[in-house]
C-alpha cells in the first residue's frame, strides 16, 4: 500500500495538451464556458455577503512578491486527501524561510473589494499557529480566496478577534488593492483560488457539489487576472510548462474513464465520512469525506502522466500510476472491463535524472516505478456510470470479471 510523495505539491500535507487550442479542444469536450442560468448558482449566492456589481471584473495588483516564492504549484494537484484535481494554487516560500522576521513575507488583496468571511483554524483545526482563510468579494463576480495565511494585518485584523472566538467572522471590511491583509513570516506558503464568472466552466454534474464546494464550477486559472506584468512573474514560478501554465481541475470527458468520480449514493463532493477525520501521514491510513472520492486525471505539472487517484485504498487516499502509463480518455463507454496495474511514481528532472522532492525544477517529470502494488478494474457505462473494482495486492492479469467488491460511480 503507499503512493507518492512529492512534498511540493500540498503543503498541508507537505501534455494534457502543449498549446492553448489543444485546451480549449478538451474544454469543449468537457463541456466548455457555460452561461447557462441553472448550471450553478451565481457566485453572489454562493459566497454571499457584501458584492459590488460595477467592481473590478479583474484584479490591479498582486497577491505577493514573486521575487520571494520559491515555486508555485498549479491548479489540479491529487495529492493525499485532495483525491480529486485542487481549485488552488499552492505559493512556496524558500526552504529554511520559516520563522523570518515579522513583516518578512507580506499578502496582499489583489484588487479593490470587500472582506466577507474569515475562517480561524486554531479554532476550528486545532492549529498551533495563526493560519486563516480569507474570501475577498471585489465585485459580484470575480472573488479571491486565501488559505492557510498567517497572523492577519491592516484591515482584515478587524476580524481576527471574532474568528478567534467562533472559528469563523461574517461582515463587511473594505480592502483596497495592494493592501497588506496576512503577514506570513513564521509560516511562510500559502493557497490561492480565483472565482469568476466568466471563467465558469459547464460541468457533467454540477449537482454533485451543490453540498460541498459549489463554486468549484466558477474555478479560473487566476494568472489570467491578473495585470501583465504580475501575470508574467508569477508564471516564471510555476512549475508546470505546458498550457495551460496556472493548471487546471477540469478534466471530465463524457463518455470516458477520464476525469472526477464519486461512489454513487454519497452525496457527492460532501461525500458520507467525516469533514475533520484523524489523518495519520506515516501509516497513509486517513478515513474521511474523500473515502468515495476517484480521479483519474492528467497531472498537474507533467500532464503526460497519468493519474490514478483514489480515496479509499485500503484505507489510504492514495496516487498511483498505471504500469505502461494507461490513458483514461481512450477508455469509452461500451468496451470491455479495462484492468490497469498499479504502481508507485517518483519526479525527475527534464534529463531524466532524480529530483529532490523538496527543491522541485520547473517542467519536472514523473517516472513510475517498478512494483506493482495492484490493479484497478473499471469500465465505463452507457449511463454514463463507471463500475470501478479496487484490487490492493492483485495484478491486472489475474482478473477474471468483476465481483462483490465493485462499486458504481458517477460523475
Amino acid at each position: 500500500m503507499g503512493s507518492s510523495n512529492l512534498a511540493n505539491e500540498a503543503p498541508t500535507m507537505r501534455r494534457l495538451t502543449t498549446t492553448t487550442a489543444l485546451f480549449a479542444l478538451l474544454l469543449a469536450a468537457c463541456g466548455g464556458a457555460g452561461d447557462s442560468a441553472d448550471s450553478a448558482m451565481p457566485l453572489r449566492d454562493i459566497f454571499s455577503g457584501d458584492c459590488a456589481n460595477d467592481g473590478p471584473t479583474a484584479y490591479s495588483a498582486g497577491i505577493g512578491d514573486a521575487s520571494q516564492w520559491s515555486h508555485v504549484v498549479p491548479l489540479g494537484a491529487m495529492v493525499g486527501t485532495h483525491v480529486t484535481p485542487v481549485d488552488h494554487i499552492y505559493v512556496y516560500y524558500p526552504t529554511g524561510a520559516e520563522n523570518s522576521a515579522p513583516g518578512t513575507f507580506n499578502v496582499t488583496s489583489p484588487a479593490d473589494g470587500t472582506i466577507v468571511r474569515v475562517e480561524d483554524f486554531r479554532k476550528s483545526n486545532g492549529y498551533p499557529y495563526a493560519d486563516y482563510r480569507i474570501v475577498i468579494s471585489h465585485s459580484c463576480d470575480l472573488y479571491s480566496v486565501f488559505i492557510h495565511v498567517g497572523e492577519l494585518q491592516g484591515p482584515a485584523a478587524e476580524a481576527a478577534e471574532e474568528a478567534g472566538r467562533n472559528g469563523s467572522w461574517n461582515g463587511s471590511i473594505a480592502v483596497k488593492a495592494g493592501e497588506v491583509i496576512a503577514d506570513e513570516s513564521r509560516n511562510p506558503g500559502y493557497d490561492f483560488s480565483t472565482f469568476a464568472t466568466d471563467a465558469m466552466v459547464d460541468m457533467l454534474n454540477v449537482a454533485s457539489y451543490k453540498e460541498k464546494e459549489n463554486w468549484k464550477p466558477y474555478t479560473a486559472n487566476p494568472f489570467d487576472y491578473f495585470p501583465a506584468d504580475v501575470k508574467a512573474a508569477y508564471e516564471a514560478k510555476t512549475l508546470r510548462t505546458a498550457a495551460p501554465i496556472g493548471g487546471t481541475i477540469f478534466y471530465d470527458i463524457d463518455g470516458t474513464a477520464q476525469g472526477t468520480w464519486f461512489v454513487k449514493g454519497t452525496n457527492g463532493y460532501r461525500g458520507a465520512g467525516d469533514e475533520s477525520a484523524t489523518f495519520d501521514n506515516n501509516g497513509k491510513i486517513a478515513r474521511g469525506y474523500w473515502d468515495t472520492h476517484l480521479a483519474f486525471a492528467p497531472h498537474n505539472i507533467d500532464p503526460l502522466a497519468f493519474i490514478y487517484s483514489i480515496g479509499d485504498w485500503e484505507g489510504c487516499p492514495c496516487q498511483f500510476m498505471s504500469k505502461g502509463n494507461v490513458d483514461p480518455s481512450t477508455v469509452k463507454a461500451g468496451g470491455a472491463p479495462t484492468v490497469v496495474d498499479l504502481v508507485e511514481f517518483s519526479a525527475s528532472l527534464p534529463n531524466d535524472s532524480p529530483m529532490d522532492p523538496r527543491r522541485p525544477v520547473r517542467g519536472y517529470k514523473l517516472t513510475a516505478g517498478p512494483k506493482v502494488v495492484g490493479s484497478v478494474a473499471f469500465q465505463v457505462n452507457a449511463d454514463g456510470s463507471m463500475t470501478v473494482e479496487k484490487r490492493p495486492g492483485k495484478d491486472a492479469a489475474s482478473f477474471t470479471g468483476f465481483t462483490a467488491d465493485a462499486l458504481t460511480y458517477v460523475r
